[in-house]
């Protein structure tokens, strides 16, 4: 699953596409040249207009404060509305490589908190620290089968020079994991994300109860992801993933069943 999670990197790298142009024709004529009887001058061919392609962008039409860092991050101690769930266990033997941060040292496993707990797992691998979907679902880039999981060495960044004692399962991780339910200005801002995210494909707007915002801060370069859940029945079918305040975002379906299971194996 982490490897395939690596692909967020190329994806959420290639985000933004460039306008392209044409070049200009040829010129074959030049001032002065004796012109047949009868024959204007020609004229150079005008400059073709500039062709837009589609692009996934993280600006939305809204106020300046509202894109402010401080605005839309969410604080680092929110107010939780429920305890969260028991983490699983494993003993060493079940899971020598620690992959459910059960053997962390103290303060290098964030614990997620609800009800964030029921989508999403912290996973330790050797490759660093990942959100990854609970059990039976899949986090795949919109209308793609290409699984998806949110990295703790965020993309683009250098790993971390080794040092003693280092372990990346723990070392390159997050260090802030806090939740909350959108309301107001937060739900605005991520629903023109999500309808920018739709203008490129077409698809209608989710048909939503509720959007949760997850923010995971990384050690690493004090990188900050902004989560957001468009949930139905309990459950997310749809993810924002933004990196840096949305200076990058990516449109994420969840899948379940037979669905998630093909995307899995693929």
């Amino acid at each position: 699953m982490i490897s395939a999670g690596r692909k967020m990197v190329a994806r959420m790298a290639g985000v933004l596409l460039l306008a392209g142009t044409s070049p200009l024709a040829a010129q074959v004529w030049e001032p002065g040249d004796p012109l047949p009887p009868g024959m204007e001058a020609p004229q150079p061919a005008p400059e073709p207009e500039p062709v837009t392609l589609p692009q996934m962008t993280p600006a939305p039409a809204v106020p300046d404060a509202e894109l402010d860092p401080q605005v839309m991050d969410i604080p680092a101690a929110p107010t939780r509305v429920a305890p969260p769930a028991a983490a699983p266990t494993a003993s060493a033997t079940e899971d020598p490589d620690d992959f459910l941060c059960n053997r962390a040292p103290a303060g290098k496993a964030t614990v997620v908190p609800a009800p964030f707990d029921q989508w999403a797992v912290l996973v330790c691998t050797w490759s660093g620290q990942a959100l990854v979907p609970v059990m039976g679902d899949a986090w795949v880039a919109h209308g793609t089968t290409e699984t998806v999981s949110i990295l703790a060495l965020p993309p683009g960044a250098a790993e971390p020079s080794p040092g003693p004692g280092f372990d990346p399962r723990y070392d390159i991780g997050f260090d802030m994991l806090a939740g909350l339910e959108t309301q107001d200005d937060r739900r605005r801002f991520a629903d023109r994300l999500m309808t920018t995210a739709i203008n490129q494909t077409g698809d209608a707007f989710p048909v939503y109860d509720a959007v949760w915002q997850l923010d995971a801060r990384s050690r690493v370069e004090d990188t900050r992801y902004n989560l957001f859940f468009y949930v139905k029945g309990g459950k997310p079918a749809h993810i924002i993933a933004c990196l840096q305040h949305c200076a990058q975002a990516l449109h994420l379906d969840v899948l379940r069943g037979e669905a998630a299971a093909r995307a899995l194996r693929r």
